[in-house]
């Protein structure tokens, strides 16, 4: 059979094998079948481990870790999936030996911090695997350690370590000829990066690794450096593999403990001399003789099976272009997969032939769909495989392996549809997962994803009608001109619409984050009621701030000229980071004080990683403020008013004006309540260290005081941090709690006891000062209050304990007392706040303020605009003065 001959690429449309067989009929290829899988699903041994099956899940990068490359939920939720699934191996997704080697800002990382993270990982794995089969049920898991090489992209945007130059991949990567490679003695440094990943996967429970040497990714671009010269590592067969061997030798030495395995490209696809595993004439045939020798002596090396990988194809209907790069989404393979299957059956024939005592892993099945299991049981009768698997299937059908066990056959509707969707989420730089059969969470990020491709963005904001006297514009804090930016995405100005956004607010992508739109921007859109729906204004802001920011058109524009004034910005939130742009901008000379180690105020501390994640935080803040300020920026950390400065103080310091931008610093209590020594917490502080601490755990039962967005991030804190059952106790009605909507919803959709109409009026300790209750009482809604919303009346005789382990007050905030003192001279309103005039300064002259100080705090939105609209009144109040 010729597998090379070329074959039109199409897409599943068989009901039957019947049909199979006559398209392979057609297009002269064979495949091995056998309606018998018993050698799927019975037990096997494998290096010396005892698996339930041979029936396995590959590698799928779910791209949800965080900054640090540490697993969050998605990821525990798609291993914990994958171990109740029943199949006996689970490899593990590529996971990071160093930074540099990261495909992205959320790839897991293999460092000693991390390590505990992981073994979580593994121990939540296994435990889902325990509860559906009993405790004899022990898939293996294998760790994949990986440097990502020309793909590397550990801040978001490429950073590409080559191995040798590529003339098909270079241009692809945009890669000069004299583009700098990865250097001998860095890849002599990277050998002990691997032995020491080798070691932390086997202290964190893995029961394997694997040296990934797959997909163009660095170990494999360094089997086919070819034309590597004057390298240990590049030229002959023997420094070409060189890497290879002696990482896996080391670690047979070193880490002795650990099953070794490599997931090893066998053909890469591209022609030589840029190819591991090709014809040396150029064409595009396999050449398997450097990869079975290659294979022989990582078997004396101590690699106990090898994982076969082939070429790099992802079928994308995603991009428009027939054949792309992976970069961008994959491309359409230029053969018929049946083809390709059939390419890599026989691959795994000659290499078993070749090497009848290594075990093979046989890889390559999604494409047939409920088809797959006869051919890859047939591979294993044979003994050109020991275990098969599927990869992009698991994602949209974790429990493929247990239904095949119990039933012997698959659901077609559960199976993946080889969209290749759970890609582009990827390439989109999204969370990855089957937003088909997993609709539900990988849904919205899909079209999320979606919205960073230039040609949706444009027909999106095209919807814009550009009204005159525009609702969103003024449902905006901020004052963005709303219409200006949108309609400049649509005309594909996309630098001009985000000068239209930096002209009101400095932070748009924090802001598009975790700004309520559907209450502010969009909820005034009025093509919500004449069209199919708002305009999705935060969405289009985010593709352009991200934008903005990766492109380097973020940096402060800071006027040559001095003007000689100086202006203290206290506290490095929202609003002060907004204030300190605009000042800068202005050409004045300003000094940021904060209580905390870094810039963020409560964006950083509190708002929680699933509504705000550290790429989007820590790239805007740095993209900015580390850009060029001409040497007129200063910050000062772990500084606090009250107890360092005071208004005062500052103002005889020199300063000719000061913006109050800080934190409340202190949360309120229960009123009339005696707070037991242990088990009440105020809900700044429970966020903090939920935020600080993915470890943490707290007891079953916790109940939250409040009904604003701060008691919802603390329920759903709780929830995701272990609690069975969270309660929310608001003592009003749905209709007047002031949680945005979308917010309240999702805590309601997780799970989280709503206990509306509900008033806390004082705790249960036991003798040891420990909670044990909250005593609570119902209400009665009565007549408005001073908010505008009905006041709670509370009906004593139904008073009633509510037993909890944790107790979170999120009631509010205030000004501590040390913070009162220290604003000498500042009147404020009797709810503790700071008053201000509407250029946003206080009673006392040359003080401004403005976020929590004065709102009590609201959306980051409003105090970013209450921070420029302070900036626009220091400039007017400096107007004329004579510095000091």
């Amino acid at each position: 059979m010729d597998l090379l001959k070329p074959s039109p690429h199409e897409p599943f449309h068989f009901d039957t094998w019947t049909q199979i067989e006559a398209k392979l009929a057609e297009l002269g290829v064979e495949l091995p079948h056998d309606d018998d899988i018993a050698a799927l699903t019975r037990p096997i041994s494998l290096a010396g481990h005892d698996l339930p099956n041979a029936l396995m899940i590959h590698p799928v990068e779910g791209c949800d870790g965080d900054a640090r490359g540490y697993p969050q939920e998605l990821t525990f939720r798609r291993y914990r999936r994958f171990g109740a699934g029943g199949a006996g191996m689970i490899w593990l997704e590529a996971t990071a030996v160093v930074f540099e080697g990261r495909a992205n800002p959320r790839q897991l990382y293999l460092t000693p911090e991390n390590r505990d993270g992981l073994h979580r990982l593994v121990e939540e794995t296994h435990a889902a695997a325990r509860a559906v089969f009993g405790e004899t049920h022990r898939p293996m898991l294998v760790a994949q350690l990986t440097h990502s090489g020309r793909y590397s992209k550990p801040r978001g945007l490429p950073e590409p370590i080559i191995a040798h130059h590529s003339e098909p991949l270079d241009p692809r990567h945009k890669l000069s000829p004299d583009y700098p490679l990865i250097a001998d003695a860095e890849l002599d440094a990277l050998q002990d990066q691997y032995v020491a990943a080798a070691r932390l996967a086997w202290e964190a429970g893995f029961d394997a690794v694997d040296l990934k040497a797959t997909h163009r990714y660095l170990i494999n671009e360094l089997l086919a450096s070819h034309t590597r010269e004057d390298s240990r590592y590049g030229g002959s067969f023997e420094n070409r593999t060189r890497f290879l061997l002696e990482v896996a030798r080391r670690i047979r030495a070193e880490v002795p403990e650990v099953v070794l395995t490599t997931r090893l490209n066998v053909y890469d696809a591209l022609p030589y001399p840029w190819g591991f595993g090709m014809a040396t004439d150029g064409t595009m045939a396999p050449d398997l003789a450097e990869p079975i020798e290659l294979m022989r002596q990582l078997q004396a090396a101590g690699v106990a099976f090898v994982n076969l990988g082939y070429g790099n194809p992802y079928y994308n209907p995603h991009v428009e272009r027939p054949y792309d790069t992976a970069e961008v989404g994959g491309y359409i393979p230029q053969e018929h997969p049946l083809v390709d299957i059939a390419l890599m059956c026989d691959l795994n024939r000659q290499i078993h032939e070749a090497l009848p005592e290594l075990p093979l892993i046989a890889t390559g099945f999604s494409w047939l769909r409920q088809f797959f299991p006869p051919v890859a049981a047939a591979m294993v009768k044979r003994g050109w495989a020991a275990m098969a698997g599927v990869g992009r299937m698991a994602l949209a059908y974790p429990d493929f392996a247990r239904e095949l066990m119990e039933t012997g056959s698959l659901t077609p509707t559960k199976l993946c549809i080889s969209c290749s969707s759970c890609t582009q989420i990827m390439r989109d730089g999204g969370r990855a997962g089957c937003p088909v059969r997993d609709s539900e969470i990988y849904g919205p990020i899909f079209q999320l994803g979606r919205m960073r491709d230039p040609q949706v963005v444009r027909e999106l904001a095209a919807q814009c009608r550009d009204c005159v006297a525009p609702t969103c514009e003024m449902a905006c804090p901020a004052g963005v001109n709303v219409p200006g930016f949108v309609r400049a995405l649509a005309d594909g100005e996309e630098r001009r619409a985000y000068e239209i956004l930096r002209r009101n607010n400095p932070l748009p992508e924090i802001c598009a984050h975790v700004c309520p739109a559907e209450v502010q921007c969009e909820g005034a859109c009025v093509q919500q009621y004449i069209g199919t729906g708002a305009v999705p204004i935060r969405a289009l802001q985010r593709y352009v701030a991200e934008k903005a920011r990766r492109e380097g058109w973020t940096v402060l524009q800071v006027p040559e000229e001095d003007s000689g004034y100086r202006v203290a910005v206290v506290g490095a939130g929202p609003a002060g980071v907004a204030a300190a742009v605009r000042l800068l901008e202005q050409g004045h000379r300003v000094t940021v004080f904060d209580a905390a180690p870094e810039t963020g105020g409560a964006a950083r501390e509190l708002i929680p990683s699933e509504r705000l994640d550290s790429e989007a935080l820590d790239g805007e803040l740095t993209a900015i403020l580390d850009s060029d300020s001409r040497g007129r920026l200063e910050r000062q950390y772990e500084v606090r008013l009250g107890e360092d400065l005071a208004v005062e103080g500052l103002l005889a310091e020199g300063f000719d004006a000061v913006f109050l931008g800080m934190g409340l610093g202190e949360s309120a209590a229960l009123p009339g309540a005696t707070r037991p020594t242990e088990g009440v917490v105020d809900a700044l502080s429970f966020l903090r260290v939920m935020k600080a601490d993915p470890e943490a755990i707290v007891p079953e039962k916790v109940a939250v005081l409040g009904g604003g967005n701060t008691a919802i991030d603390a329920a759903m804190a709780a929830q995701r941090h272990g609690a069975r059952d969270v309660y929310l106790v608001y003592r009003r009605s749905f209709a007047e709690m002031p949680a945005w909507p979308a917010e309240r919803d999702q805590a309601l959709e997780a799970g989280v006891h709503f206990l509306i109409l509900t008033q806390p009026v004082d705790y249960v300790a036991d003798r040891q000062g420990r909670l044990r209750a909250v005593e609570v009482v119902s209400t009665l809604l009565g007549e408005p209050d001073g908010s505008g919303r009905r006041r709670p009346l509370a009906q004593p005789e139904s008073q009633r304990a509510l037993p909890v382990d944790l107790l979170v007050e999120a009631l509010g905030q205030q000004p501590s007392p040390a913070v009162r003192a220290a604003l000498e001279g500042v009147d404020l309103t009797r709810g503790g706040l700071a008053a201000v005039d509407a250029g946003m300064q206080t009673s006392r002259p040359g003080v401004f303020a403005g976020g929590d100080l004065v709102n009590g705090g609201a959306t980051l939105a409003q105090a970013v605009g209450e921070g420029f609209r302070a900036a626009e009144g220091i400039g007017e109040f400096l107007r004329g003065r004579s510095p000091r």
